[in-house]
């Protein structure tokens, strides 16, 4: 295979890489495109209060197997002496709280939960199971009372549904407000809304949880109703006769399973507290990452303490700093001083700015062509001559540093920020040069070099770019492709235009 064939392979390899792994992090992890980007994060405290009755005291709490369109980011418990557990079986997921020896008096046990909810649909879920219910005589003619008194307004759907939960609410009919009076508990209630429900052949099933509302403290868990319609579980809140989105609502228990369950204990009691917060979309990418164990997310940089991933965003700019040497080298046909000392150049320049970086870069490298000039009459060896002109160039900047101090220059301090060799061998470079190729050769390569540092400095100090590489480093691959593609043109740069220009008058 050919050299322009292997390249052409190679580059294609490298971009379908980068954008599977991009898309990847994006839509199956849900890694934001902007780094500005934030997502709701609801903080969820279940308390369980009871009296302990003295001697061994065990707690659980029921969880639910899955949030629909939810992950949790982050779980934790409190209990001062309590041994806690996370324990599921055949039918139950549950939270254990043990502990052998417990004096008499009141207990406060904690569990604390971080959700977010995506905007991804999930799978599709399969139609429940569902009959006609057997219904009692009086709960018969209460059906026909309910029917009559709705189907006058032809409802359907979301209507229909809400009709009734309003007529269990407020009863017309006074067989139902006799039977309502003999159901005490809200659940029974609920039974009996699902019943009628069912027998107008919506298939239906009670909840108990908490409605995901920002600052509430210290609420009972809530009734609601799951009606299965349009192929998928919808949520309607019987109390205020409102239909409540999936998001806004994390279920506990289903049916009439317990919530909880204290034993050793009495005068138990639950209650949950909803706080929500803003939180930056990426950091909860990579948390809801980990918490899956994805190998993408433990084996990145992102694993790394925070001193060393600040380190490792200021490298991945590097390769930005790259392909602007490439691109005026190899396509405009721009002569620097050095083949990637502009790429140093620049990083300097982030730290001292743009305007200030060049200002001290002629300073110093002016300063430091003077001191080589004189090195060039003693005739001294190579090695030697670049170590002196590195002396030179610290004194340099020891002298500029107090100077400025002195007379309230601050930004003259910033000269130590510049890399001491580069700038000591480009001194020598230029020096040669200058002997060889004139003083004009020298102000082309040096403008050369200053230009394409500003450049990539532009590049680099795009807080979106350097964002969306500190995201996606994957994108490093596209960028190879492209490095790897102009590497292989051998054609004419830019500059020829002009270089030959003569030729055209010809």
């Amino acid at each position: 295979m050919k050299a322009t064939h292997q390249i052409a392979v190679l580059a294609t390899f490298l971009v379908l890489v980068g954008v599977v792994m991009i898309l990847y992090k994006h839509f199956a992890l849900g890694f934001p495109l902007f780094a500005g980007e934030v997502r709701t994060v609801w903080k969820v405290e279940a308390r369980i209060d009871f009296d302990a009755l003295g001697g061994p005291v065990t707690t659980r709490l029921f969880l639910p197997d899955s949030v629909p369109g939810a992950e949790t980011l982050h779980a934790s418990e409190a209990g001062g002496g309590y041994s806690a557990e996370l324990k599921s079986t055949d039918d139950d997921t549950f939270f254990e709280w043990h502990r052998d020896q417990v004096r008499a008096g009141p207990q406060s046990l904690y569990l604390r939960s971080e959700l977010i909810f995506s905007d991804a649909s999930g799978a599709p879920e399969a139609a429940p199971d569902w009959q006609k219910p057997q219904l009692s005589k009086l709960e018969s003619q209460v059906q026909k009372d309910v029917a009559n008194a709705i189907a006058q307004y032809q409802l359907q759907g979301d209507e229909l549904i809400l009709a009734l939960l309003k007529e269990l609410n407020n009863p017309s009919s006074e067989i139902l407000g006799v039977l309502l009076r003999d159901l005490p508990r809200r659940s029974d209630k609920l039974d009996l809304a699902i019943k009628l429900l069912a027998y107008e052949g919506i298939p239906a099933r009670m909840l108990r949880g908490v409605q995901l509302q920002d600052r509430q403290r210290d609420r009972p868990a809530l009734f609601m109703i799951e009606v299965w319609q349009n192929n998928a579980w919808e949520l309607f809140d019987p109390r205020e006769i409102t239909r409540v989105p999936r998001n806004e609502f994390v279920a506990f228990q289903q049916g009439r399973e317990p919530l909880f369950e204290v034993y050793g204990g009495k005068n138990s009691e639950l209650r949950f507290s909803v706080l929500r917060e803003k939180r930056a979309a990426f950091l909860t990418a990579v948390e809801n990452a980990r918490n899956q164990h994805n190998a993408l997310v433990d084996f990145s940089i992102y694993s790394l303490p925070i001193a060393q991933q600040n380190t490792f965003k200021l490298l991945l700019l590097m390769p930005l700093g790259a392909l602007v040497v490439v691109i005026l080298r190899n396509l405009v046909g721009l002569r620097t001083s050095g083949t990637f000392m502009p790429i140093l150049i620049s990083l300097a320049f982030l730290q001292t700015g743009l305007l200030v970086g060049i200002i001290l870069f002629l300073l110093v490298v002016g300063s430091g062509l003077l001191m080589r000039s004189y090195l060039t009459r003693l005739n001294l060896l190579l090695v030697p001559r670049i170590a002196a002109v590195l002396v030179f160039v610290i004194i340099i900047y020891g002298a500029f540093g107090i100077a400025g101090h002195k007379l309230g220059f601050e930004w003259i301090l910033k000269v130590t920020l510049f890399p001491l060799i580069i700038l000591s061998w480009t001194i020598e470079r230029m020096s040669v040069l200058w002997d060889e190729e004139g003083a004009r050769e020298v102000f082309v390569q040096g403008g050369g070099s200053l230009l394409t540092a500003a450049l990539a400095y532009l590049l680099m100090s795009n807080q979106t770019v350097a964002d969306a590489i500190f995201l996606y480093p994957e994108g490093l691959l596209i960028l190879l492709a492209v490095i790897i593609a102009i590497g292989s043109y051998s054609g004419y740069r830019l500059s020829d235009l002009r270089r030959f220009e003569p030729m055209k008058r010809l």
